[in-house]
C-alpha cells in the first residue's frame, strides 16, 4: 500500500544488476513519504519519546486506579513498559444501561471531551460495498464498538484536567446506576 500498490520497491529497479523495471499494480496504493521538515520534527519527537511515554503511563494507571469500582471494562496491560498508552478505551457494561452515544453525550454535556477511534471498517462505506461486507459476519466487533469511549489521553494533559475526567465519568456513572 505504501508504494502506490506496487509489487515491488520501485528503488530496485535502478540498484538491480539485472534489469528489472517490470511492475505491476496490484491494489490501490498511496505514498505518504515524509518532508526533510516533518522528518526534522519526528527525530526532535523521538528525544521526548521517554518522557511521553511515562507521561502516559502516569495517566493510565491513574484512569486504572480510580475508574475500577464502576460499571466500565478498564484496560489493562501485563506490562505497561511494552505499552503505548496512546488510547485508553474503556467499555461500558450492560449494569450501566446507557448506550455508549448517550454516555458521549452526557460527558460532553459536562464539558468533558471523549470519543470513539475505531469504527470498524465492515461498517465504512468503502469496505462494506468494495467487499460486501455485512455486520452479521463481525458479531465481536460489533460488540465492541457498541461499547467503546475513549478518553482523553495526551502528554499536555495536566493532573487537573484528569480529575475533570475522572469526576465527570463518576457523575455520569452515579446518575445512571
Amino acid at each position: 500500500m505504501r508504494l502506490h500498490g506496487i509489487n515491488r520497491d520501485a528503488f530496485d529497479r535502478y540498484v538491480s544488476i539485472k534489469p528489472s523495471w517490470y511492475y505491476e499494480v496490484v491494489a490501490p496504493g498511496f505514498k505518504y513519504n515524509l518532508t526533510d521538515i516533518a522528518s526534522s520534527i519526528g527525530l526532535v519527537q523521538l528525544t521526548k519519546a521517554d518522557k511521553f511515554h511515562q507521561k502516559r503511563t502516569k495517566m493510565a494507571l491513574r484512569y486504572i486506579e480510580e475508574l475500577k469500582e464502576l460499571p466500565l471494562l478498564i484496560p489493562h496491560a501485563k506490562n505497561t513498559y511494552n505499552h503505548s498508552w496512546h488510547l485508553f478505551v474503556i467499555n461500558l457494561q450492560d449494569k450501566l444501561f446507557l448506550k455508549r452515544d448517550e454516555f458521549i453525550q452526557k460527558m460532553s454535556d459536562l464539558r468533558v471531551g471523549t470519543s470513539v477511534h475505531f469504527i470498524p471498517l465492515h461498517m465504512q462505506p468503502y469496505w462494506k460495498n468494495e467487499y460486501k461486507l455485512k455486520m452479521e459476519d463481525f458479531p465481536v466487533a460489533n460488540s465492541y464498538y457498541k461499547t467503546a469511549v475513549s478518553l482523553p489521553v495526551y502528554t499536555k494533559m495536566t493532573d487537573d484536567d484528569q480529575t475533570k475526567v475522572i469526576l465527570a465519568i463518576k457523575d455520569v456513572c452515579q446518575k445512571i446506576i
